[in-house]
């Protein structure tokens, strides 16, 4: 509807135009939330997964620290 002219319309046709158009904005408006809610959902399910591999990585670092100040030790 860009740059279209809207002056031949009556006022009934425009409120109807109106009205139309607002529901489809809250209908769009209503799907877009509805996508960041199920992507939250989402998230939120794999949350455990980060966890697990958080604790994964946590502890590689962990190993690696204990072999470094192993080896210093046997340095001194």
């Amino acid at each position: 509807m860009e740059n279209e002219d809207f002056s031949s319309l009556s006022k009934k046709k425009l409120k109807k135009l109106i009205r139309e158009t607002q529901d489809v904005l809250d209908q769009l408006k209503a799907e877009l939330k509805m996508r960041k809610l199920d992507k939250r959902h989402e998230e939120i399910d794999h949350l455990e997964d980060h966890f697990e591999d958080a604790a994964h990585n946590l502890s590689n670092l962990k190993t690696f620290i204990q072999k470094v100040f192993a080896e210093m030790r046997k340095d001194k």
